[in-house]
């Protein structure tokens, strides 16, 4: 099947079972329609992103996998960071819901014809999308929470986890003394 595509696009074999080929925003839903309906990737795994700030884009991977799961081809397209739109695969892909509405949460990507782009795992998030590279994780956690401040139970995690081991290692040893009291005592 990878050479019936490679007829139509240019694909770069990663692995034995992965294959990856790029292209260009515009040639997404065709794409992936005779991807779906003229091959045997019909299985949307996955759609991930990768920020490049740098570069001013958003890299995305929509990873399909074939009928038999033996296989996986990664269909890679580059977008503008800011203000740029696609159009959802919810009509081919019933999971693509799902998944478009996490990335446009975390990353602020907006599919065109997808109703459910609203809170997701962020309730009233009013803040930059959290997996931005621009968004400071450190700046955020310490302007909203107080994790170390008037807990009466707040414990060091480090002399915590110490004290765990220790306990853990002389039940341990008690164990261990039992069974060789009970070895001995039958004997």
């Amino acid at each position: 099947m990878i050479e019936l595509i490679k007829e139509k696009y240019t694909v770069d074999e990663k692995t034995s079972t992965l294959f990856k080929m790029h292209i260009q925003k515009n040639e997404l839903m065709q794409t992936v329609h005779y991807l779906a309906s003229d091959t045997n990737f019909i299985t949307l795994s996955q759609i991930s992103c990768t920020d490049w700030i740098e570069d001013g884009i958003f890299n995305l991977n929509y990873l399909m996998t074939t009928d038999k799961r033996d296989k996986n081809l990664m269909v890679s397209i580059d977008i503008k960071r800011d203000d740029e739109t696609l159009p959802t695969l919810s009509n081919l892909f019933l999971q693509a819901q799902v998944m478009e509405r996490d990335l446009h949460e975390m990353y602020g990507i907006k599919f065109i014809g997808n109703e459910t782009l609203f809170d997701f795992a962020l309730e009233d998030w009013q803040d930059i999308p959290p997996l931005r590279r621009e968004f400071d994780t450190l700046a955020y956690v310490n302007e909203h929470f107080d994790f170390r401040g008037g807990r009466d139970d707040n414990k060091d995690v480090k002399v915590e986890l110490k004290r765990r081991k220790a306990i853990a290692k002389k039940l341990k040893e008690q164990e261990e003394e039992s069974k060789q009291k009970v070895s001995s005592d039958e004997n």
